[in-house]
């Protein structure tokens, strides 16, 4: 059973929003409860509480006084405007409860029983089904509205402890939203979608930094690498203390080995700059957590109630900040990819390596892991593609009255494909990493001219061996040809469960 987690407006953790997006239940605490009361309050005592019948009136050019016009319903309905293959459960889960902590804050207008619906749909597991493109990152969300749309029973589908149902099934014994006018323009309002999604994808990157290092230090062992690149004086130097960081726990794993020294040729940029690439994304990624932890425990919304008569209409719906985050996390999980990629080139490489091409014997009647390559060098390529930048791709909506928009949903779902793909070259490392391994700790080398011979088997750093027994743990070692997918497949499922994460994070 997983513990509860409670909603405070303040205080919500990327990892608690990981448990939720995964099926942990939550509360709003009540001092919440207290403050959304009394915004909800001030709200309908400012005089404004027929802001949306007023903002459709001043964007259409018709007066709702001329009796055309059901604000709420049709407004939401408007807004189900998305397209496309559902969000990953996992995804809406994490929205709905980003969007109940920001009413949490008690800054919206809002009562306790919009949240209160919310996270009746989350502990019963109800999860409406919302489509993943057609939002812009701004006011107005789609997929809010598609969400909403569920909760206050205007129709719609959503899936019910895993099954797919219309959402009058799924809601019938469930409590559904009857909204005022503020509360279905801040329901749908903002950037939540990015910000939930981007928490989600931090938490998946944080754990892919483990694996590309455990990744890294197994190819160390395969390519007899020089290990002065893992200075840590020399690093410290530079005064990049993340490339520090990964530099230590790298020789931690190498601690034992037999197969890295010191003081040997240098070692291409792939495994001699490792440190400095695999500690510039652990940097990036440590900033970009705690520009979307700021998010996510603030007030997207708007208007925002500030106090009594103080109801003050920003921006701080617009999804700017995320976004720009969401892009710079494309680049450097790319970057990690690319030179992941490039060690596995390296030890398929017979005349590299000084191991049989393509880590199998009998090259040119077996093609053994040339394949895994190719697939590591398309991944690489797709990650490449998407990290066109979306925050900087604004396109003018709503009659120029949203004329800058910041693409947030975008950014963050190619942060997510990325990340997807980055679990499959990693995978790929792995199991090159593993199965050149395997040659060396068994002396089975081969000599100039590719043949087997017998060598003296060598001993690998023991946290390189824990990798290697993880790896064997989910694939056997390659002797012969056969069919790829299913090993490659089997260790992908292994990264994304965070099988070869076993540090303590230490920044």
């Amino acid at each position: 059973m997983s513990e509860l987690i409670v909603l405070t407006g303040s205080s919500l953790t990327l990892e608690q929003l990981m448990a939720i997006g995964r099926g942990a239940p939550v509360a709003l605490c009540e001092d919440a409860r207290v403050r959304m009361h009394q915004s909800e309050r001030w709200f309908s005592e400012s005089g404004k509480d027929k802001i949306l019948s007023a903002k459709i009136s001043w964007l259409t050019g018709v007066s709702a006084a001329e009796g055309r016009i059901e604000p709420v319903k049709r407004f939401i309905l408007s807004h189900c405007a998305g397209m496309g293959d559902p969000l990953e459960p996992a995804v809406v889960r994490a929205t709905m409860a980003a969007r109940v902590n920001v009413l949490a804050k008690g800054l919206s207008g809002c009562r306790p029983i919009c949240a209160d619906v919310f996270i009746g749909m989350l502990n019963q597991r109800i999860v409406p089904i919302v489509p993943s493109r057609g939002a812009v990152g701004a006011a107005g969300s789609a997929p809010l509205a598609h969400l909403l749309r569920v909760a206050c029973g205007y129709g719609g589908e959503a899936w019910k402890d895993g099954v797919r149902m219309t959402a009058s099934e799924a809601m019938a014994a469930s409590t559904v939203l009857s909204p005022t006018e503020k509360e279905a323009l801040s329901l749908i309002n903002g950037s939540t979608l990015t910000v939930a999604m981007a928490g989600l994808v931090c938490a998946y990157s944080r754990r892919l930094m483990h694996t590309a290092e455990a990744a890294c230090a197994l190819s160390f062992e395969v390519v007899r690498a020089d290990t002065d690149c893992l200075n840590v004086d020399a690093l410290a130097a530079r005064n990049q203390r993340s490339a520090v960081q990964v530099a230590e726990r790298l020789l931690n794993d190498l601690d034992g080995s037999e197969m890295v020294s010191e003081g040997r040729i240098p070692d291409p940029f792939s495994i001699r700059c490792a440190p400095a690439v695999l500690g510039a994304a652990r940097e990036g990624l440590n900033e970009i957590e705690a520009l979307v932890m700021r998010e996510l425990n603030g007030a997207c919304d708007n208007p925002l109630v500030l106090g009594e008569q103080h109801v003050v209409e920003g921006g701080n719906f617009h999804g700017a900040g995320v976004s720009m985050a969401m892009d710079r996390l494309k680049v450097l999980l790319t970057e990690v990819a690319a030179v992941s990629e490039r060690r596995t080139f390296r030890m398929t490489y017979g005349q590299l390596s000084g191991l049989p091409s393509f880590l199998v014997h009998g090259t040119g009647t077996n093609s053994g892991l040339m394949l895994a390559q190719y697939t590591a060098a398309s991944l690489v390529s797709e990650c490449k593609v998407w990290s066109h930048p979306a925050s900087v791709d604004s396109i003018p909506v709503a009659q120029h009255q949203e004329d800058h928009v910041s693409m947030g949903p975008i950014a963050a779902r190619g942060a997510w494909q990325i990340c997807h793909a980055l679990a499959d070259v990693l995978a790929i490392e792995l199991m090159c990493g593993a199965q050149g391994l395997d040659f060396l700790l068994s002396g089975d080398g081969v000599n100039e001219h590719g043949e087997p011979v017998q060598t003296e088997p060598l001993r690998a750093g023991r946290g390189t061996v824990q990798t290697y027994d993880a790896v064997r743990c989910v694939v056997k070692r390659w002797r012969e040809d056969r069919v790829l997918h299913p090993d490659l497949d089997a260790l992908g499922r292994a990264v994304r469960q965070g099988v070869f994460v076993r540090r303590v994070e230490n920044g």
